[in-house]
């Protein structure tokens, strides 16, 4: 096997495990997003999300990635609100 195979294994292994992960955050959104409309409180806090990016990134411990996980970071909250607008919208349809 060649180090090029080992690497794409690598990634192979850490896509499932994202796979994985994803599935957990957008059941955590769920939740957030039902208690939102129990609430009356909007999808969108953008005070939280940009705290959130600052704390997210401070776990990072190679500074030259900062960039791509940020723009990474921001594109999962853009999906997660979008998820959120979905459920919401088929909320209101009831």
């Amino acid at each position: 096997m060649t180090l090029l195979d080992e690497k794409r294994l690598e990634i192979n292994v850490i896509d499932t495990q994202l796979v994985h992960l994803f599935e957990q955050r957008m059941h955590a959104v769920e939740s957030i997003i039902q208690y939102k409309l129990e609430h009356q409180l909007p999808i969108l806090d953008t005070g939280r999300e940009a705290q959130n990016i600052l704390c997210t990134k401070a776990l990072l411990h190679d500074s030259c990635l900062s960039d791509y996980f940020e723009s990474w970071y921001r594109y999962t909250m853009q999906v997660s609100r979008e998820y959120q607008k979905e459920i919401k919208e088929k909320h209101n349809q009831k």
